[in-house]
């Protein structure tokens, strides 16, 4: 008995054809299911804390800004966390003087806010994830609630 006969089976059994197909289908699957099984070791949900700068609000928007607000991203509506900490401070701008110097000087009407974000989200080696958002240090979130709409900045974060 030949390995391959005048039909084109292999040991008389299969099509060597059928036989091709069904070890692509295999070779497919068994390397979707490595996959999965690596990218999952290297991701594990913690406890996130994030603190972003919103720049030059006016007062009804620091008003509307609460510890124990939930916080959404504007654009695909994930749940970022709960608001933990808002520190308000006044805005710096720069302020040329009669003779000619530029000095940093409060701004009467604009403030700028420190929120603290607690939330949950997952840290691999490769990046921190929040919500659905990818996140680091530098990055602009679109924060939301019902009440308010603003744009951030990340300062630091903190994975628990």
């Amino acid at each position: 008995m030949s390995l391959i006969d005048n039909k084109g089976r292999v040991f008389g059994l299969i099509n060597i054809i059928d036989l091709l197909v069904i070890l692509l289908i295999v070779a497919v699957i068994g390397r979707f299911t490595l996959m999965q099984k690596q990218q999952s070791a290297g991701v594990v949900t913690k406890n996130i804390e994030v603190v972003v700068h919103v720049k030059e609000v006016r007062d009804a928007t620091c008003n509307a800004v609460k510890v124990g607000d939930v916080v959404k991203e504007t654009k695909t509506n994930a749940v970022l966390g709960k608001v933990t900490n808002v520190e308000i401070v006044p805005s710096e701008t720069l302020v040329e003087t009669a003779d000619g110097r530029v000095v940093v000087y409060p701004n009467p009407v604009y403030k700028d806010m420190y929120i603290t974000l607690q939330g949950t989200g997952s840290a691999g080696e490769n990046a921190i994830v929040l919500g659905s958002n990818e996140i680091r240090i530098g990055t602009t979130l679109q924060l939301k609630t019902n009440m308010y709409s603003v744009t951030s900045t990340v300062m630091s974060i903190d994975v628990q």
